[in-house]
């Protein structure tokens, strides 16, 4: 019996000892960190020299749109500095039609207007590169020789 009243004193002491001191202190740490953009846009060197077919539809390899983003929602916008037509630049009347296609963001489109492609998310850390190609179109008619240019704009868009 007195084993009995001495492992129940000592068992009851344990738990008086562990609740004590009432509570535990606690609190809590907030902390807060960022990550600055990564938002680039690099463009194809300027194309020069492409010869026009006056039988059949031209298609010149412009060179690589690369886009590097670590923002969701970006979109690319092209716009033609006239009107998504090559002109004649001895006679600004002399124009020919063309496409332009970028990768899978744009597929043949005409610049009468300006194009935005659809909202993209983040690329890869090396980022995604898209292939430019120009098809100038063909004519039944020849068309006025000359050297033919034009200038489209891309811009790289975040809301």
């Amino acid at each position: 019996m007195k084993k009995c009243a001495l492992v129940a004193l000592f068992v009851a002491a344990a738990f008086g000892m562990a609740f004590a001191g009432g509570t535990s202190p606690s609190g809590s740490v907030k902390f807060t960190g960022s990550i600055a953009e990564s938002f680039s846009l690099t463009l194809p060197q300027e194309y020069q020299n492409g010869v026009i077919n006056n039988d059949s539809d031209t298609t010149w390899q412009i060179g690589d749109v690369k886009v590097v983003s670590n923002l969701k929602n970006w979109t690319l916008k092209l716009e033609s500095l006239k009107g998504g037509k090559l002109a004649n630049t001895a006679d600004e009347n002399e124009k020919i039609a063309y496409k332009v296609s970028v990768g899978n963001l744009f597929s043949e489109v005409d610049l009468i207007g300006a194009q935005t492609s659809q909202v993209q998310g983040r690329t890869p850390k090396a980022g995604n590169t898209y292939a430019m190609t120009v098809k100038v179109l063909s004519s039944s008619d020849f068309y006025q020789a000359g050297t033919y240019t034009d200038t489209i704009t891309v811009t790289l868009i975040h809301p």
